[in-house]
């Protein structure tokens, strides 16, 4: 079993075409390689921690997408997911919240869609999504979106980042915070 994360994946979304300059002809086929991607990283038994901007639309694209992906999936809330929508589909996620908080060796993370700033602390992180293909604003923040420059930098354009990664990424970053912080006294 592995555990995942991910965020903005915007099934159903034309404009996210171009928005992010994402390599498809059509809606259509960018959920079609997106789901394929997705299914072929995770097996029923992982876990999924998305933070928001899952499906974009009403219940009908909902129940055309979500349906099909595979794993225990947690749901941070993100600005263009259908309220309604959710609410209609919580029996297909383990947990639907505004933030999750996870504690894993010693490091906070805070799950949800939108960056936090948590200042220079070595064992609390923001893991995000929502500002897409920009890179994070802070040494504490850590941008899972699918057009993430650290999601591209490290497992490639619209795949799940997993755990491990992220543990890994944590203790470099921990490293630059401690030094930060030792430069500042």
């Amino acid at each position: 079993m592995t555990t995942w994360y991910t965020s903005d994946s915007h099934y159903s979304h034309k404009n996210i075409l171009q928005h992010e300059n994402r390599p498809f002809n059509s809606v259509e086929e960018m959920d079609e390689f997106l789901i394929e991607l997705w299914n072929n990283t995770v097996n029923s038994n992982d876990t999924v921690y998305h933070l928001g901007d899952l499906v974009f639309g009403g219940i009908t694209k909902w129940e055309n997408i979500v349906p099909r992906l595979k794993g225990k999936i947690h749901l941070t809330v993100g600005n263009h997911d259908n309220t309604n929508a959710v609410k209609k589909m919580t029996h297909h996620f383990e947990e639907v919240e505004n933030m999750i908080v996870r504690k894993i060796d010693k490091q906070h993370l805070f799950l949800l869609h939108y960056p936090i700033e948590i200042g220079l602390t070595p064992n609390a992180y923001s893991i995000h999504g929502h500002i897409h293909s920009r890179p994070s604003n802070h040494i504490n923040q850590i941008n899972v979106g699918i057009d993430s420059p650290f999601t591209k930098g490290s497992v490639g354009f619209g795949n799940l980042v997993p755990e491990e990664l992220i543990l890994e990424e944590l203790k470099i970053r921990k490293e630059q915070v401690l030094e930060l912080r030792s430069n500042r006294e």
